[in-house]
């Protein structure tokens, strides 16, 4: 395997796989290197092109790390072991049963869930405005909400896409499916976090829900798993309102250097908004971070996928486009997405595609873990 696909490998696994890479390494046993062997070669047997191949890889590569963390269902049989059976396809990323880009979205950027970028070519993000007037705008609006009375634990729900694979003796299966995800987590950064998924709405109506189910493709199974706490980084607690020092912590925690450090600050804000309540300081801080960056541009008003109005910010790195979400009436976070518009795997007769996606429903403190309120 080549750097570059290294590189891809360590990317697909941080963005949907939800144990960090070095616990992977740390927990991996022999079991989970039989079960990676099996995988692989299951992988392998598959006639596809490359980019399928380094796809097929990095899923290999994630269903390892899910199995630490009891997202992937094993099943190793007492018999011996015989030849693997080949792996049940991996949907396309871009087909009939995945998300649409937001219908704001797509008209502000002019991309197409469905039209061939050769008819539909995406609006040059250098065309937008800088986005750092409007984030400190939102930065100000942030810094004068009061603070709500903080408790013992986060309490996070999101709506998210997020890699399900399962291993069995007959083959893997291995698919990217809508979640809702939710998260307890202690405010002090000790102990143990909780976490629970259960399958989110299905892509469009209930015909394609049905047509999806027809095709092999049911709801996955519900999770629920708990791991410490000092695995989640970064955390609100840990984190200076300071600008400068506040840069170097989000950049440190998402060491991905194969990506732009706009697109690694993004994410270190993702990953931060996804177990941590973040009180209005630190959300100003974070805006005010954010609105240093140049290359980060000021998309106009849409709304999520929940429905709610918000201001879009986006970025390019390399053949993916990324979007933040926030809120004009409370400046906090409402959801991020990140959409591919060229590179491998992708040509001008394709469409762009939804990698990933993400929505903040709800985040409050509680009292205690399995507590809404």
């Amino acid at each position: 395997m080549s750097a570059e696909d290294r590189d891809e490998v360590r990317e697909l696994m941080v963005r949907h796989n939800p144990v960090l890479p070095h616990e992977v390494r740390r927990k991996m046993g022999r079991r989970e290197e039989e079960v990676l062997r099996r995988v692989q070669a299951d992988i392998q047997a598959v006639d596809a092109s490359r980019r399928a191949r380094r796809l097929g890889a990095a899923l290999a590569a994630a269903a390892l790390g899910v199995v630490t963390a009891t997202v992937v269902s094993l099943q190793i049989p007492a018999a011996p072991r015989q030849e693997p059976s080949p792996a049940r396809a991996v949907p396309p990323l871009s087909g009939r049963f995945g998300p649409r880009i937001p219908e704001d979205l797509a008209r502000i950027t002019r991309l197409s869930s469905t039209e061939p970028l050769r008819d539909s070519p995406p609006r040059p993000m250098t065309s937008f405005p800088r986005a750092s007037p409007r984030l400190l705008e939102l930065a100000a609006l942030a810094r004068g909400r009061p603070r709500p009375v903080p408790r013992p634990w986060n309490y996070v729900k999101t709506e998210e896409w997020l890699l399900a694979t399962t291993v069995a003796p007959h083959g893997t299966t291995s698919r990217v499916v809508p979640w809702v995800v939710r998260r307890w987590t202690p405010v002090n950064g000790a102990g143990v976090y909780l976490r629970t998924r259960t399958p989110g709405r299905p892509f469009g109506d209930a015909r394609r829900a049905e047509s999806a189910a027809r095709a092999g493709h049911p709801p996955p199974a519900p999770v629920r798993d708990t791991g410490p706490a000092t695995d989640l980084w970064p955390r609100a607690a840990a984190l200076s309102r300071s600008e400068p020092e506040l840069r170097r912590r989000l950049l440190d925690s998402e060491p991905q250097t194969g990506m732009t450090p706009t697109r690694r600050l993004v994410r270190a804000v993702e990953n931060l908004h996804s177990h941590d309540v973040v009180e209005p300081a630190l959300s100003a801080a974070l805006w005010r971070v954010l609105a240093a960056q140049d290359d980060l541009r000021e998309l106009g008003r849409v709304r999520d996928r929940g429905g709610r109005p918000g201001e879009a910010f986006g970025f390019e790195d390399g053949p993916l486009l990324g979007v933040l979400v926030v809120s004009p009436a409370t400046g906090d976070l409402l959801a991020t997405e990140l959409i591919r518009v060229g590179g491998a795997g992708a040509s001008a007769g394709s469409p762009a595609v939804v990698e990933e996606y993400r929505t903040f429903v709800t985040g409050r403190w509680v009292e205690e873990a399995g507590k809404t309120s």
